[in-house]
């Protein structure tokens, strides 16, 4: 399973990379495979809070708009913060390494940092940033017509639905934040950005999102696409602290530029794990990060450094 995310892990650290996509199991009884299950729901506090932006537009503004309802500003803006308020009251526990831990179980109040793992504590300041951070996102998505027209006149609108698809013999899986479907014009794809830096381009993740909706098996309440190719589709990048909106479409060049990628990545990956089982490789086969930046924020340090 390739994904454009395991590939910017396996770039930066191919043992971080293996602690994900390898050793990772939620149903192992191996301790250790375990513990790597739970590691990987540790968040820095900067993704929690693009996380709970991600919530509220999906389980509170998408839900408006299909009903044919008027999102309200004052009312995500609510929800956001009883979100915040139970994740951050559950994160303060941080019973993470409490036997029987389900985060299934726990649903929506579940959170756990990564500086109350490695750290012990919460930085209030940081808590205090995130939490007006959030209401400033929401404020600025509503206040951009443009991104309304395009989700008011949508046919069919779906949020945070896996595609699939095979590429050189491994099965790429997307998740796009946002598929908008239309009567008489192509689909449109969103990605929502939540950070001030804005530097970074998400045309490849976009471009990946596009070739999993048009080569992939639809899912069966898609409406049709034999009509569009994926050169049609309308891809846009929305950064919400920044108020920028990037929008990007593919060509051939581009899409021949995104498949050499993936293949690159998928040969790099299946170099060194070949045909070997996942619970027989072991962490010492994999390079580690040349950044030390890349380490202290690693969900994985204490197995990584167990293992060393």
């Amino acid at each position: 399973m390739w994904s454009f995310s395991a590939a910017k892990t396996f770039k930066k650290c191919q043992r971080q990379w293996y602690y994900k996509n390898c050793l990772a199991n939620w149903k192992a009884k191996d301790i250790h495979r375990h513990k790597a299950y739970l590691l990987s729901k540790l968040q820095s506090i900067s993704s929690w809070r693009g996380s709970i932006v991600d919530s509220v537009i999906s389980e509170v503004i998408v839900p408006t708009l299909k009903a044919k309802g008027t999102p309200s500003l004052t009312v995500a803006q609510q929800r956001a913060k009883e979100l915040f308020d139970r994740q951050l009251k559950f994160a303060r526990q941080h019973p993470l390494h409490q036997q029987g831990l389900s985060p299934s179980q726990v649903g929506s109040d579940f959170a756990v940092f990564h500086c109350m793992e490695y750290g012990g504590k919460i930085p209030e300041t940081e808590i205090k940033k995130a939490k007006a951070e959030i209401d400033q996102a929401l404020a600025n998505l509503f206040n951009m017509p443009e991104v309304w027209s395009e989700l008011k006149t949508a046919q069919y609108l779906v949020t945070q639905r896996a595609l699939s698809f095979s590429h050189t013999g491994e099965t790429v899986r997307a998740v796009p934040d946002l598929i908008a479907f239309y009567r008489n014009k192509p689909p449109l794809i969103i990605d929502w950005k939540v950070h001030f830096s804005g530097v970074y381009r998400a045309l490849n993740q976009l471009g990946i999102y596009a070739l999993a909706l048009t080569r992939g098996k639809p899912h069966k309440d898609f409406p049709k696409l034999s009509k569009w190719e994926v050169t049609d589709l309308q891809l846009l990048e929305i950064q919400l602290l920044t108020n920028k909106i990037r929008r990007y479409q593919l060509d051939e060049v581009r899409i021949a530029e995104i498949d050499n990628f993936m293949a690159e990545s998928i040969s790099a990956m299946q170099l060194i794990v070949g045909e070997a089982k996942k619970s027989t490789l072991a962490p010492m086969e994999f390079l580690t990060a040349s950044s030390p930046e890349t380490c202290q924020f690693c969900n994985y340090q204490s197995i990584c450094w167990e293992s060393a």
